[in-house]
């Protein structure tokens, strides 16, 4: 049997819809926003504020996932950019100005790294002309201490020495500055440390009590160098260090991902770094104003998002979101949902003729009553055997307009041949009962 062309493109459409869903569900498996199962994060050297910061975030981040996160010691910001882009890390905490942020994405400014040239007191102090240091200047010819290869330290480093000119009038050593610590032999004379405020090496350095800090000439620096500004240690911030304010610059750390991460990744960061617990315990953690005010122009869309001032909009973008990232889910909801509704259709078109192939059946039994009456009453004369002939095709007739409701049945050609059948036995027979009652 040749089926009509409406079902056959109703068939043709119906895989259509198969092949779209589960194309759809493949695509948003693979491309769905989904955070990495362990998560990295770069910092720097134990016992650094970078890596202190980079364990707190890392609690913070345990509390609002199951997933594993790691925190990784690094010589720095070089070494952790170059682990960035090589997957071996997810997050990395770099100090601006210190690497290309080619292929990177700045999830948020974290604190300000301020510079401090560490010299110690006794060339502050001594009469010795040669050996006195009063200025930055005066470390020509003296051994400094440069940080570790690879690091934010050593990069803002070289740019403070080549400013004054002296990356080749002195002895730079590639170690880290808490080698003063170690240093019983006085063979470091200073050492230029670019680092938050709140490194705990640096406030044990300072502690010491014998070194000091020398002043920067932090408006020339912030015109040479634009990942600068100009800042001011305050007298007394590790007492009795320093003894005065220290005109001085700062290059802000920052959080940075690769550009292709994770939205799901940056929005776990964000809400964990300016969780109220962090900022309590890091007084010098730029606050969502500050990061929102501070915030360069490389910053990761979703941060952008995050630190939208318009709150009346915040919905509207999160909806947005939320479409965009979940489109090929629609897409495979939307298929599915005509599947369920054609495979509905064909049930219900499928229990539609069995109940008209049923009502049909009786029908035929409802015809061949009535054929089987008018064959009988054909011979009778008795107007009584007569009457109950004719009551019982009005049953007949009564029955089947009662039990067959189907619509589609009541338009069928045989339902019409029933109906004038009945009508045409019933006047049949009333005019011979009237006949054969005169007759009497």
């Amino acid at each position: 049997m040749v089926q009509p062309l409406s079902r056959i493109l109703r068939k043709w459409f119906a895989w259509l819809m198969a092949g779209v869903l589960v194309a759809s569900l493949v695509t948003w498996f693979f491309l769905r926003d989904t955070l990495p199962p362990v998560i990295r994060i770069g910092t720097a050297m134990e016992g650094g504020l970078y890596f202190e910061e980079g364990e707190r975030v890392a609690d913070e981040m345990r509390k609002r996932t199951s997933h594993e996160i790691q925190v990784i010691p690094t010589s720095g910001s070089l070494d952790n950019r170059a682990r960035l882009r090589d997957g071996e890390i997810d997050v990395a905490i770099v100090q601006a100005g210190s690497v290309s942020l080619e292929g990177l994405a700045i999830v948020t400014p974290l604190h300000r790294d301020v510079v401090h040239l560490i010299v110690r007191r006794e060339l502050l102090l001594t009469p010795d002309e040669e050996l006195h240091v009063d200025s930055v200047r005066d470390l020509a010819g003296k051994t400094i201490i440069i940080g570790v290869a690879g690091s934010g330290i050593q990069k803002s480093a070289l740019d403070v020495l080549e400013h004054y000119d002296l990356t080749q009038r002195a002895d730079l050593r590639e170690v880290h500055f808490t080698e003063l610590l170690r240093d019983v032999s006085s063979e470091y004379d200073a050492a230029i440390v670019t680092s938050g405020l709140e490194n705990e090496d640096l406030r044990k350095v300072l502690a010491t009590g014998e070194f000091d800090l020398l002043p920067l000439d932090a408006e020339a620096l912030n015109m040479r160098f634009r990942h600068f500004e100009t800042y001011e240690i305050p007298k007394n911030l590790w007492p009795p260090v320093p003894r005065q304010t220290v005109p001085t610059v700062t290059a802000s750390a920052w959080v940075v991902v690769n550009e292709d991460a994770s939205s799901a990744l940056v929005k776990l960061l964000l809400n964990s770094i300016f969780e109220e617990g962090l900022l309590t315990h890091f007084s010098t953690l730029f606050s969502p104003q500050q990061a929102r005010e501070l915030s360069p122009a490389q910053l990761h869309p979703v941060t952008r998002r995050y630190h939208d001032p318009f709150g009346q909009y915040g919905v509207l973008h999160s909806v947005l979101e939320g479409l965009a990232a979940g489109k090929e889910l629609l897409f495979a909801c939307g298929a599915a949902i005509y599947l369920i509704w054609d495979r509905w259709r064909r049930l219900k078109e499928k229990e539609s003729q069995e109940q008209i192939r049923l009502q049909k059946e009786r029908l035929d039994s409802y015809l061949e009553r009535t054929l089987d009456i008018e064959r009988q009453q054909m011979h009778v004369t008795d107007p009584d055997k007569l009457q109950k002939f004719l009551d019982d095709v009005t049953e007949i007739k009564l029955q089947a307009l009662g039990n067959l409701t189907h619509e589609d049945l009541r338009g069928d050609r045989t339902f019409s041949i029933f109906l004038m059948q009945c009508a045409n036995l019933i006047s049949k027979i009333q005019m011979r009962i009237i006949n054969y009652t005169r007759n009497l």
